[in-house]
């Protein structure tokens, strides 16, 4: 309430916890500890007394409103009682009481019935000389008030706009942005009052009239043009009001930026305001303006500049985080500004610090990493798990910009291993150690060394085992591979079963692909024999019956399973960061196409099967009677399987892309002889932005039949979600009699574990056919372009490179850009698309590949076309 209001309280109710004078604060009684609905319901007899003692009638009173506000439920004839009851105390004078009273009204509304009976007490007080009766009257009649008793009552409210006084006039505008809900015609017609209410001093009531008549216009983007235009010229005095234009303001702005000089200017002069809240307001609306260029930004820019200097920690936390997102996307503009937020990095606020490491790592150079990590160090022991995570992925992408500079990361990283941490915050830092090996093939020793002494020490038996698949994959092929088998040995004599098993794998892979360690080995693994765990003991002896077999079979079942796992994890991505086009490893001895024209003819037969399947899966969505209403997909993939071919059920899926939903479609094939199978759906474990919103099971599926069924995933129409799902296949299985052909009619559900599926960018972007690439790309112009340059040191040569990038993007190579010719230093290929955006977005990108004086291959990337967060986002999946 705009004046005080001091309740009191009964006497039983004992501020315990501001006695000094108790010693022992969990003996300190609260307020109303104890109390319950029927005993406080019953009190309720005091409202009917001829004489009111307003002492007892307020103490009732709060002790109601304590309890539904604990979620106590007052219904049916008990919530009518105690709501008729409670009106008769607007016969009171006691303002306090009176306040309580119609609070009171409002919560017991919606549950109590006839209300609409004291409509009439409260149009008296719509007329009372008491401000606040009328204020407060006009709030609870809303909520008493039905359809049929509006029309009488719009006359007062809307007299009531235009009072004088603003906690009046802001009331009943208020009650008009409810009622707009559902009754907007009748809100309209007040449409003169509000404007008058505008032009009031009242702060409020300027705040919610803006609001009032921003709502009534809101679905009408010219309207609303044309209303922040008229309304810019109004003097406005309320800060909040002020704000609320400047939000309207980027909402005209976003939309045309050139048109609008006046708005732009207003929101320019705005950061000279003397209210914080709105030159806050005003500098949010600049950097959020996707056409902003730097020299646009640097008003906005100083201004957080000096409140990162502020005495205010909301002022410091505002401001930083507003530069760490512009930081995202304007790096250079917000260099400026780097020396005051390192002076942040030991703010006591940890979010402030936190905010501030993370935009000095995107703003910063090669040089500065070394002073950073430093600072970093002094503080990150204290702060919270979820803002270490935030620093550790902050540095990820310093790998890509930085290569050279990967000792201090890793150095880092190391010590932040050895600090205490939950399982988020150390696999994090795992995940940034594997990112570092990947993308930077000089930093794989010493990467795995530092993961090797975290196992030492791991209580996480998930980050173990991945560590020890990874040694097994990695390790033989480094220079002294011998050096690691004894990190993974003590991990088989002092862990726990399922951390002996992944150690015994990994064994036996360094066996496999090391000659000279292989005897040793056999040794160690020959101790393991004897191990109490089952699962341990088997594959001790299965590994070492294996390496006293020929080399024929050492190949078959270690070295090929594991370089087969290996590209298929490569493959489906998992992890989001495995994104990144430097974590994707060109896997050597993989088939390469064979030369020559039976090499061009398996290619050439090879498409055309899958254009003709991926024909014949659109075919189906288009006359499938649940599913034909979503239309053609703006882009269907080729179909993957995620089964053997020889197991029971093989398994293929399609994914379609659309404009704000993803189609999974699964081929089923049942080769069990004999069983018939129904209801046959997959249920997908779902770790992405991704909703599901709909299942098409398959009703029947015989023997030897293959169908179709289908998920549908929701996302938001401007996000492109990446990553994997885990899948099961679900369904019942029913025997069929071999001479009648008929099922047994008892099934029995079961399930079937699936490989993982996966979406990446290239699902979402449709390759696109140009006739002139150079001319489509200058009418597109450099107003809509996004530039960035990175590393690529996990690649050899630049075909590699390309090949990778092209595939990643899965956009159309033109002008035959597509190969680099042979002992060429640079090479630029020019790449089409169209993203599954409604409408389709067209994307032109340049990707320049060369050879830095590092002789470091590195990737100059330039996209048109789009919005500025479609450019981000590709740019930001390359990089991140």
């Amino acid at each position: 309430f705009p004046e005080s209001c001091c309740l009191e309280f009964p006497p039983s109710a004992h501020w315990g916890r501001m006695n000094l004078n108790l010693r022992d604060e969990e003996e300190d009684p609260l307020p109303f500890e104890g109390i319950d609905k029927a005993t406080t319901l019953h009190e309720s007899k005091y409202f009917n007394q001829s004489t009111l003692d307003p002492r007892k009638c307020k103490a009732t009173l709060i002790k109601v409103l304590y309890l539904l506000a604990m979620g106590e439920t007052v219904q049916g004839t008990e919530a009518t009682e105690l709501f008729f009851n409670t009106t008769k105390l607007l016969q009171s004078q006691d303002v306090t009481l009176r306040r309580l009273v119609y609070i009171m009204v409002k919560e017991l509304s919606q549950c109590a019935e006839h209300v609409f009976v004291a409509s009439n007490t409260l149009c008296k007080d719509m007329n009372s000389t008491n401000d606040m009766y009328k204020a407060n009257s006009i709030r609870a009649l809303r909520k008493i008030t039905d359809s049929s008793m509006l029309g009488p009552i719009e006359r007062y409210l809307a007299q009531a706009v235009v009072d004088k006084a603003d906690v009046v006039s802001s009331a009943a505008i208020v009650t008009g942005i409810h009622l707009s809900y559902t009754h907007p015609e009748l809100v309209k017609r007040w449409a003169g009052e509000v404007g008058e209410a505008l032009k009031q001093r009242g702060v409020m009531a300027q705040y919610h009239a803006l609001a009032l008549l921003h709502k009534l216009r809101k679905n009408d983007k010219l309207s609303v043009s044309k209303f922040v235009q008229s309304v810019n010229t109004t003097p406005i005095r309320s800060p909040m009001a002020l704000c609320l234009l400047i939000r309207m303001c980027t909402e005209v702005l976003k939309e045309d930026f050139e048109g609008s000089p006046d708005l732009s200017q207003f929101v320019v002069n705005s950061l000279k305001h003397s209210s914080e809240m709105v030159v806050f307001e005003a500098a949010k609306c600049i950097c959020s303006l996707k056409t902003v260029n730097p020299k646009d930004l640097t008003p906005a820019i100083l201004v957080l500049q000096l409140y990162l200097t502020s005495h205010k920690p909301v002022l410091r936390f505002a401001a930083v985080r507003l530069l760490n997102k512009v930081a995202t996307t304007q790096p250079l503009a917000v260099t400026t500004c780097n020396i005051d937020m390192e002076s942040l990095i030991s703010d006591p606020n940890r979010n402030i610090a936190t905010l501030a490491i993370t935009t000095l790592l995107k703003t910063g150079s090669e040089f500065s990493i070394d002073r950073l990590m430093k600072q970093i160090n002094s503080f990150i022991n204290d702060i919270a798990d979820e803002f270490k995570i935030v620093v550790i992925d902050a540095m990820k992408l310093l790998c890509v910009k930085f290569p050279h500079k990967h000792n201090v990361l890793l150095s880092f990283l190391s010590d932040a291993l050895r600090d205490e941490g939950g399982y988020d915050f150390k696999k994090s830092i795992v995940d940034a150690i594997i990112k570092i090996i990947d993308t930077i093939p000089q930093a794989k020793e010493e990467g795995l060394l530092h993961l090797c002494e975290f196992i030492e020490d791991c209580e996480f038996t998930l980050l173990s085992q991945r560590v020890l698949h990874l040694l097994g994959q990695l390790g033989p092929t480094t220079c002294n591979p011998q050096k690691y088998i004894r990190y993974i040995y003590n991990r088989v004599i002092l862990e726990t079963p399922a951390v002996r098993a992944a150690s015994v794998s990994a064994l036996a892979k360094f066996a496999g692909l090391c000659p000279p360690l292989r005897q040793s080995i056999k040794v160690l693994l020959q101790r393991v024999m004897q191990d109490n765990d089952d699962e341990v003991r088997d594959r001790a002896v299965f590994y070492t019956t294996v390496l006293d077999s020929s080399e024929e079979d050492i190949n078959t079942f270690i070295v090929e399973v594991a370089n087969s796992t290996s590209n298929r994890r490569a493959h489906l991505q998992p992890d989001k960061g495995d994104d990144d086009i430097a974590a994707i490893q060109n896997a050597e001895g993989s088939p390469k196409a064979e030369g020559g024209a039976a090499g061009g003819a398996s290619s050439a037969e090879t498409a055309v099967k899958a254009h003709r399947e991926i024909e014949k899966s659109i075919k189906g969505l288009l006359t499938h009677p649940k599913l034909k209403k979503l239309g053609r997909p703006h882009k269907t993939t080729e179909p993957e399987f995620i089964t053997d071919s020889e197991s029971e059920f093989v398994v293929s899926y399609l994914k379609h892309a659309y404009g704000d939903k993803v189609l999974f479609e699964f081929r089923i094939n049942n080769n069990m002889d004999d069983v018939l199978l129904e209801d046959v759906s997959v249920k997908m474990d779902l770790e992405m932005e991704l909703e599901e919103q709909g299942l098409v099971p398959i009703k029947e599926l015989k023997t030897g039949e293959t169908l179709s069924t289908y998920v549908v995933l929701g996302k938001d129409a401007d996000t492109f979600p990446t990553g994997s799902a885990a899948c099961t296949l679900c369904f019942t299985m029913k025997d069929v009699d071999k001479d009648t052909g008929e099922a047994d009619p008892d099934g029995t559900e079961d399930e079937y574990q699936l490989e993982e599926v996966c979406l990446n960018v290239c699902d979402y972007m449709e390759p696109t056919e140009l006739s002139n690439f150079h001319q489509d790309w200058d009418e597109i112009g450099e107003l809509e372009q996004h530039a960035e340059t990175f590393a690529l040191s996990a690649f050899k040569n630049l075909q590699a490179a390309a090949d990778e990038i092209v595939g990643f993007l899965g956009m159309e190579p033109h002008n035959n850009t597509k190969t680099v010719p042979a002992k060429a230093k640079q090479h630029t290929v020019l790449l089409a698309g169209r993203l599954c955006t409604e409408p389709p977005s067209k994307l032109l990108c340049k990707t320049k590949v060369f050879y830095s004086t590092e002789n470091i291959v590195t990737l100059e990337f330039i996209i048109r076309g789009g919005d500025d967060a479609i450019r981000e986002f590709l740019t930001q999946e390359l990089v991140s």
